[in-house]
C-alpha cells in the first residue's frame, strides 16, 4: 500500500490530502419545435435506463426511438464510447463462491467483441460497474463498497491502480461522483471537495470547495472545461477552475442527473425527480440549452421557451428516466 500526497490550491486554501492507492493486481419546447420534434442543432444518441424495457435510445433531432439493450437483471451498467463506436457492458458472472463481473468491449456497428475478460474486486462485489476513459484505452471500475474505492484497469482487465481513501478516510462510494476527463485524467467529489487527478493518479488538486448542505451528481462536458451537477433542488453549471457558478433550472421541483450534450451546446436533466421507492428515483428527461440562463423546468409548464422535453417521434408522451442517462 503506498500512500500519496494530494496539494489542493481552492483560492486562498492550501489542503494536504494522502490518498492510499494500491498497486497490488487482483415535445413541446423551445421555439420552432412541436411534439417530438427538435431543433437542427440538438444532435446525437441519448441513452437512458427505465424500469423494466430495459435501455432505450433516442435519436436527434429526428427523435426516432426504441430499445438499445434489452432489459437484464443481470447487467450492471452499460458505457458508449465518446465517438459513439464501442459499447461497454459489465455483467453480474457470478456463481456461488465466485463473485465475478464479465467486462464486455464490443463494436457498436456489428456487435463483434473487441476485449472481454472476467474481473473480482477485492470485496466480492459482483454489482461493480465500468465507464470507458475517453480515449477508449482504460476502463474505470466503481462499485458500493468502501474497501473497493476506484479501480482503474486497461481495457483488456490488466490491472492499473486502485484509489481506497483521502488521508485515511474511505472514498464515499455510495455518494461520490467519478468522471473520467480529457487527457484520461480522473474527477471525483470526496466530502465538500471536488478534486481532479491526472495520470498516473499519484498527485491532484481541488477544483472547488463545496459549502453546500446537498451537492452533487457531478456531470462534465466532452472538451472537459464545465461541469453541470445538482445543488439543493436545482441544476448549476461551471467551469471546471470552479468559477462562473450558474443556477440554470428552476421549478417546484428537483432536478437532477444532468449530461451535456455531446458538443456542450445542451443540457438533459432530469426533472420532476422523485422518489419511486427504496432507495429508486424516477424523473421526466427535458434539454435545456447550455447558455448561462435559468430556464423553469415544472412538469405543468411544457411550453416554456427554450425547454424541450424529450419526446419519441409521433408520441405525446414525455420519456422518464429511472436509471443511468448518456449523450453520445
Amino acid at each position: 500500500m503506498k500512500k500519496f500526497s494530494y496539494l489542493m490550491g481552492i483560492g486562498i486554501l492550501c489542503c494536504i490530502f494522502s490518498v492510499s492507492c494500491s498497486k497490488d493486481g487482483d415535445g413541446t419546447g423551445g421555439e420552432g419545435t412541436g411534439i417530438g420534434k427538435y431543433p437542427a442543432d440538438v444532435k446525437g444518441t441519448i441513452y437512458y435506463d427505465w424500469a423494466t424495457e430495459g435501455i432505450l435510445q433516442i435519436s436527434l433531432p429526428d427523435g426516432t426511438g426504441g430499445t438499445f439493450l434489452p432489459s437484464d437483471s443481470k447487467r450492471n451498467n452499460v458505457d458508449v464510447s465518446r465517438d459513439g463506436k464501442l459499447k461497454l457492458t459489465a455483467v453480474n458472472a457470478s456463481t456461488i463462491g465466485n463473485y465475478k463481473v464479465k467486462f464486455t468491449l464490443s463494436n457498436m456497428a456489428d456487435g463483434s467483441i473487441v476485449e472481454q475478460f472476467d474481473y473480482t474486486s477485492p470485496e466480492g462485489n459482483s454489482y461493480c460497474q465500468g465507464y470507458l476513459s475517453p480515449d477508449n484505452s482504460l476502463i474505470m471500475v466503481t462499485s458500493k463498497d468502501y474497501n473497493d474505492g476506484i479501480t482503474i484497469l486497461k481495457r483488456n482487465g490488466e490491472f492499473v491502480t486502485r484509489l481506497l481513501d483521502i488521508e485515511g478516510e474511505r472514498l464515499d462510494v455510495f455518494n461520490m461522483s467519478s468522471l473520467w476527463l480529457p487527457g484520461n485524467a480522473l474527477l471525483i467529489t470526496h466530502n465538500k471537495y471536488i478534486i481532479r487527478l491526472d495520470p498516473p493518479y499519484t498527485s491532484g488538486k481541488g477544483i472547488k470547495e463545496m459549502n453546500y448542505e446537498e451537492w452533487g451528481k457531478v456531470a462534465v462536458n466532452q472538451a472537459g472545461n464545465q461541469l453541470a451537477l445538482q445543488i439543493g433542488n436545482h441544476i448549476h453549471t461551471m467551469n471546471i477552475d470552479g468559477s462562473d457558478l450558474k443556477q440554470v433550472t428552476t421549478s417546484n421541483f428537483t432536478e437532477s442527473n444532468p449530461v451535456f450534450s455531446p458538443d456542450g451546446a445542451y443540457l438533459l436533466v432530469g426533472t420532476y425527480y422523485r422518489s419511486s421507492g427504496t432507495l429508486g428515483h424516477l424523473w421526466e428527461m427535458r434539454i435545456i440549452p447550455n447558455d448561462g440562463k435559468q430556464y423553469v423546468v415544472n412538469p405543468s409548464e411544457s411550453n416554456t421557451p427554450g425547454v424541450i422535453p424529450v419526446i419519441w417521434k409521433d408520441k405525446d408522451r414525455i420519456e422518464s428516466g429511472g436509471g443511468q442517462m448518456l449523450w453520445r
